[in-house]
């Protein structure tokens, strides 16, 4: 993020203040996927990947180890292209510590989609190409819920245009690299309180931004393999316009409809993997993943006019890095039928004092079941995965300036269902 510290005056309206204004929209940004996300980041990239808890780092499920550990593509022969998507659909709850009522955000489906494509070069090279959304997210609390002053609506989309080349050093050692190009588009929307009524405000914004990657397998026996992947952290820098629709005209002065920027610094990540495939028609596999979430220490947004007297705004979030843990199995019960399975416990990146209703982040337990079938040349892949958060209060200053905290209990779930189809010519 921008380095930029400022202090903050504020200035009145009736029932407003509006130093805080003009980053009312800004919590949001950054906000995180309800979906298979730690902090922000969205890992559904492969519905056989993802029936595995994403433990594919030492062995491949197919293509989409074009993502989560590209020297693995050295096993695929020929050409090979797969798709897939994954409907999500998530539920949040908040319980006030004000009222003690219990409100629901809207129902809401996601999609993320994936596409694949493989190309053996020769008997030691092979290329690889994947578009995913590593990033995202999606929150609609509604406009009259108690926290409508922090976040009502929330979108953000990303999407990966991923290049990578893999060599087979030998039988045993296996390297790649690649280059990544991020793609973000947001959609941010909440209320503003005055004395005239409720002002809705709306930020749309987009930007792009670059990055890298590596890997490395290495298979010391037929039995046993272990894996590192590494993903580079990425700044996006993000343009867009600040829209408000105010109840009376006579706010435009201090509310005007203007240009904004800021810069998104988007975590790096590395992956670890540890798999044994000793015992007959079983393939497991042990994981770890790292995020650099200490980089999101601050959200800084700069308007091209003022906005209550201010045209930078900086806002504190002091994030923290984070381990996730996992196992996977797989069990072949023929040559063309597969059965998958795993457990993912994901660590929460927000700390107490910054934590808002646009991140539904706390610790995770996330459980899947999938299967595979192979048609001859075309393989495809159902999976069914559950993740849970633990129940986490907001006991914080966050909102007190914009109107209210929405202090609570926060209760978040979803049930996600991925397919995925790919055929090798």
């Amino acid at each position: 993020m921008k380095n930029m510290k400022t202090k903050t005056r504020f200035f009145k309206l009736p029932g407003l203040s509006l130093g805080v204004l003009a980053g009312l929209f800004l919590s949001t940004v950054a906000a995180p996927s309800n979906a298979s996300a730690s902090g922000f980041a969205v890992y559904i990239h492969g519905a056989k990947e993802l029936g595995m808890q994403n433990n594919v780092i030492a062995h491949s499920e197919g293509l989409a180890s074009n993502y989560h550990n590209p020297a693995l593509i050295t096993e695929l022969e020929g050409t090979q292209i797969e798709a897939g998507t994954t409907l999500i659909f998530p539920l949040r709850k908040f319980k006030s510590a004000k009222t003690g009522e219990t409100e629901r955000t809207k129902s809401q489906v996601f999609y993320p989609s994936t596409l694949f494509v493989t190309h053996q070069l020769n008997n030691r090279f092979t290329a690889g190409v994947g578009i995913v959304s590593p990033f995202g997210l999606g929150t609609d609390w509604g406009k009259e819920w108690e926290g409508r002053y922090l976040a009502t609506n929330s979108e953000m989309q990303t999407f990966n245009i991923n290049p990578n080349v893999a060599w087979k050093v030998n039988d045993k050692f296996a390297v790649a690299g690649g280059l990544d190009l991020i793609l973000l588009d947001a959609t941010l929307e909440k209320n503003i309180r005055t004395g005239l009524g409720d002002v809705e405000q709306k930020f749309e914004g987009d930007g792009e931004g670059y990055g890298y990657n590596f890997g490395l397998v290495c298979r010391p026996n037929g039995d046993w393999s272990f894996a590192a992947s590494y993903r580079s952290g990425i700044k996006v820098d993000v343009d867009g316009d600040a829209t408000f629709k105010l109840p009376q005209e006579s706010l435009r002065a201090t509310l005007p409809n203007t240009g904004g920027s800021t810069e998104i610094e988007l975590p790096a990540q590395a992956f670890f993997g540890l798999c044994y495939k000793g015992i007959d028609k079983l393939t497991a596999e042990l994981g770890a993943r790292w995020e650099d979430w200490s980089c999101y220490k601050e959200l800084a947004f700069e308007f091209d006019q003022p906005i209550g007297g201010k045209k930078t705004i900086v806002y504190e979030k002091n994030w923290k890095d984070t381990w996730s843990y996992s196992i996977g199995a797989k069990y072949d019960i023929d040559d063309t039928f597969a059965i998958l399975g795993g457990y993912r416990f994901d660590g929460n990146p927000v700390p107490d004092d910054t934590f808002e209703p646009a991140i539904p982040s706390s610790d995770k337990h996330c459980i899947s079941l999938a299967v595979i079938k192979r048609f001859g040349n075309l393989v495809a892949g159902v999976t069914y995965y559950y993740e849970t958060y633990e129940s986490r209060k907001k006991d914080n200053i966050v909102g007190v300036k914009e109107g209210g905290t929405a202090n609570g209990e926060y209760n978040t779930e979803a049930h996600i269902v991925g397919a995925s189809v790919s055929y090798e010519f």
